[in-house]
């Protein structure tokens, strides 16, 4: 049973994210196929193409040419809208089984559910509106007195301009720019860091972009949405050069306050293509969070990937993280080894089945007992 409702949610649940992996099929810059130049949201036309004419698998092409496939991968098919507008709509759904093979609680859960959009002010698309309103799934914790808890949100909303060929200007609700963007919004790189799925601030970014390296600054203000004293106020950085082909090195950081807290983070990344849809993935930073009632803490995260393509559309991945929240004596290492399936069958479509292990210890502690989950996730953008 518990297999049969995993491939349930497979079959009819419906994000595209950012995929830094995609390094392995030689596009080092996000800018080449999405609106955002940090990666995720909606994708731009050549991005729609290029997903359906080489990245995903040709399951329903039926004879159809990569050529046609690409000029079909509009929002209404081939079928061709006004130059002004590109609307979209994702749709991400899991099932979550902790301790597959052992009496477990099966968890579905609809991730996500949006509609997006892109204005464009000049037929250059050099002054670019994009938004984005959709449910966001009320957390767990809160399902019996959910409050006044939101299930419907602006994910972001904001205003991008092409100030010359290399500077690209972005002002409003965003993701923080920092580290490698990576879909997987609950691996340590993202979570702990504060970067989760709606961690989104208000502020302005500045993105200088050249065939060989890339910098961007971003100054934000927090979620206005929030109340005064929770927004995390701040700036962050993320900088990286090629030094070969497909292989780009990188230094990022970020400083942010509230009323309760003051966090900084520091990271050194690597992503590398291996091969034609193949890639490595590494990100490894520093935690600091200074309470203004406790003593400051220490920490440090670690991210790793790996990606093998093996046919046109399906992937194979290992990963390993570790993270500790304040390196003391005592305190735990937590360490999370996955391995699993990323596959695009088709234009639009997305899966992924992976199994995930944790596992902590401490050096005054022995180790913890594994445990494991299995998830299955699909998404699918329209």
């Amino acid at each position: 049973m518990p297999i049969l409702c995993i491939i349930f949610g497979l079959l009819f649940s419906a994000s595209a994210w950012a995929y830094p992996e995609f390094i392995g099929y030689k596009y080092a810059s996000c800018l080449t196929c999405h609106y955002n130049g940090q990666g995720n949201g909606p994708l731009n036309d050549y991005g729609r193409a290029l997903w359906a004419s080489e990245i995903g698998g040709r399951l329903t092409a039926f004879g159809r040419s990569d050529e046609q496939l690409g000029e079909a991968s509009g929002f209404l098919g081939s079928a061709q809208m006004p130059w002004w507008i590109r609307p979209g709509l994702k749709g991400r759904y899991m099932a979550v089984r902790p301790n597959p093979g052992a009496q477990g609680e099966l968890r579905t859960i609809l991730m996500q559910a949006e509609a997006n959009v892109a204005v464009f002010f000049d037929r250059d698309q050099k002054k670019t509106f994009v938004g984005s309103y959709g449910y966001i799934p009320v957390p767990r914790r809160l399902k019996g007195n959910p409050g006044d808890t939101k299930t419907w949100i602006s994910r972001e909303h904001y205003f991008r301009w092409a100030a010359t060929d290399s500077l690209w200007v972005y002002a409003g609700m965003m993701d923080k720019v920092y580290g490698i963007r990576i879909a997987n919004h609950m691996a340590y790189s993202r979570m702990a860091v504060g970067l989760n799925q709606n961690d989104q601030a208000h502020g302005l970014a500045l993105h200088y972009i050249k065939p060989t390296w890339e910098f961007t600054l971003h100054g934000f203000a927090g979620n206005l949405f929030q109340k005064a004293e929770l927004r995390q106020a701040g700036a962050s950085m993320l900088a990286e050069v090629e030094v070969a082909e497909a292989w780009r090195l990188g230094l990022t950081a970020l400083s942010s306050s509230n009323k309760f807290v003051a966090n900084q983070r520091i990271g050194l990344l690597s992503r590398s293509g291996l091969g034609h849809g193949s890639a490595i993935l590494f990100e490894g930073g520093l935690l600091i969070d200074k309470p203004k009632s406790t003593e400051k803490t220490q920490g440090y995260y670690i991210f790793s990937e790996a990606m093998q393509r093996f046919t046109r559309g399906y992937h194979i991945f290992v990963s390993g993280q570790a993270y500790k929240d304040n390196m003391v004596a005592g305190r735990a290492n937590n360490l999370v080894a996955s391995f699993g399936l990323l596959a695009f069958p088709m234009q639009r479509v997305e899966f992924r089945i992976e199994f995930e292990n944790f596992m902590k210890y401490s050096e005054s502690s022995e180790v913890s007992k594994d445990t494991w989950q299995a998830l299955a996730q699909i998404h699918v953008s329209l």
